[in-house]
């Protein structure tokens, strides 16, 4: 499995690669990224480095909310809140753009 380190944190080549089309173009910025991650930590019930190491141990976001009985929608949502709450320029909709891809994964984002 390969490591990658963007913004001094670990993570494999599909999640770099996630990371890395988030930010793409109007992503929503380091702070408002740190922000998103922190929400999804809270409402996974974990600490952002726990977080942050089962993501470099390979889960996503998708599984962990899965995992612990929580939809992917409401996660999303939490994410998103958390984005425009960090950016107040970005717009709800690409909020969710992001949110959905930080979950998801960038290939299924409708």
């Amino acid at each position: 499995m390969s490591i990658n380190t963007v913004g001094g944190q670990d993570y494999t080549a599909g999640q770099t690669q996630q990371i890395q089309q988030t930010h793409h173009g109007h992503g929503a910025g380091r702070g408002a990224h740190k922000a998103g991650m922190d929400a999804a930590a809270n409402a996974l019930g974990m600490s952002t480095d726990d977080l942050r190491s089962a993501l470099r141990g390979g889960q996503s976001l998708e599984s962990l909310a899965q995992s612990k009985g929580i939809s992917t929608d409401s996660l999303i949502s939490t994410i998103s809140n958390a984005l425009t709450q960090a950016n107040p320029q970005l717009s709800a909709d690409r909020a969710d753009q992001i949110a959905q891809r930080m979950v998801n994964g960038p290939e299924r984002v409708g």
